[in-house]
């Protein structure tokens, strides 16, 4: 999101795994699976728009800001093929 600032979590080192929190949720929901992914993976844990630490922007937050988001991050901040994890 351009002009916004972003927080995110980074642990590991090996390929990189991005798990992307809920609504309602931020990366603290991670706190356990991100030591474990870890052990084996570049972990990534991204605040979304509007939640937890995240700068709130004064926009209407929906599915396609969020994604727009991710996209972002992928490209500009892990810069390589990735997985994708999310929570239920």
């Amino acid at each position: 999101m351009e002009g916004s600032k972003i927080h995110y979590v980074v642990q590991g080192e090996g390929s990189p795994v991005v798990p992307i929190h809920g609504f309602g949720a931020s990366p603290y929901h991670w706190r356990y699976n991100i030591p474990e992914l870890a052990k084996k993976h570049k972990v990534y844990a991204i605040d979304l728009l509007g939640f937890g630490w995240r700068e709130k922007a004064i926009i209407k937050y929906d599915a396609m800001v969020w994604k727009d988001q991710v996209v972002d991050v992928l490209q500009e901040i892990v810069k390589e093929s990735t997985v994708l994890v999310r929570n239920r």
